[in-house]
């Protein structure tokens, strides 16, 4: 299981959100990924957190200032309209992007950037809420309803031939209640189908524990921006469960 870091990034800085909504400024984004590629993060996400809402890009410049000086793995989304968009961030030192608001406004687009990328260069981001009984998904960050459930949508994702999932429960983002444990089961019916990361929430490190079977990875943002958990103490507690 990768311990991901991810750094939402709105107009050069690195922000926070809680729930989708009421954003804080954290700091020099480049710095951050600095520190956390000291402390053996296995991977970053740099996500343009208002791209899509806005129609503004990650900064490819903030993307090759980080990719200069690391080695690991970088994802990087928020924004993209286009299969130039796609290029332009794999071109900047990306190895992943992703996607989330085109697949629901233009599917087709999403379509070409997999054919030109590979599945395995395209990360399908859900972000889903539950509604009475329901998990319903969203996108623009959490703005509009894309009017189907969790499950349907990762079925659509898997058919237009999507390479890895991040799914993100809204109602956690920001909040430090630990990650979705009602989901598990629905997860669990995709394990073998994609690489699965699960973002909300995270603050125990015991989540690991119990997702340790299904998921590829967690992605964490506020509980290591603010000093709620230390990278190195959640590798260890990773590499102690599952190693």
């Amino acid at each position: 299981m990768r311990i991901i870091s991810r750094l939402d990034i709105k107009m050069g800085t690195l922000i926070k959100s809680v729930m989708y909504d009421g954003v804080r400024k954290i700091g020099n984004p480049a710095e951050y990924a600095n520190d956390y590629v000291e402390s053996s993060v296995d991977e970053l996400m740099l996500i343009n957190n208002t791209g899509s809402l806005y129609n503004t890009k990650l900064d490819l410049k903030l993307i090759r200032e980080i990719r200069k000086k690391k080695a690991l793995p970088i994802s990087a989304g928020g924004g993209i309209t286009s299969h130039e968009d796609a290029e332009n961030l794999i071109q900047s030192g990306c190895d992943k992007v992703v996607i989330n608001s085109l697949i629901h406004k233009n599917v087709d687009e999403v379509v070409k950037i997999i054919d030109a990328l590979g599945s395995s260069s395209v990360t399908g981001a859900i972000q889903f809420e539950k509604r009475d009984d329901n998990y319903v998904t969203l996108y623009e960050m959490a703005r509009e309803s894309t009017g189907l459930n969790l499950i349907d949508t990762v079925k659509m994702y898997k058919d237009i031939g999507i390479g890895e999932l991040l799914i993100t429960d809204i109602k956690r983002d920001g909040c430090y209640t630990g990650l979705n444990k009602e989901i598990y089961d629905i997860i669990s019916n995709f394990k073998d189908e994609f690489p699965i990361i699960l973002s909300g929430g995270f603050i125990n490190v015991e989540d690991i524990n119990h997702y340790k079977d299904i998921l590829s990875g967690i992605s964490i943002s506020s509980a290591f921006h603010l000093k709620k958990l230390k990278v190195s103490e959640t590798i260890k507690y990773r590499n102690k469960i599952i190693y």
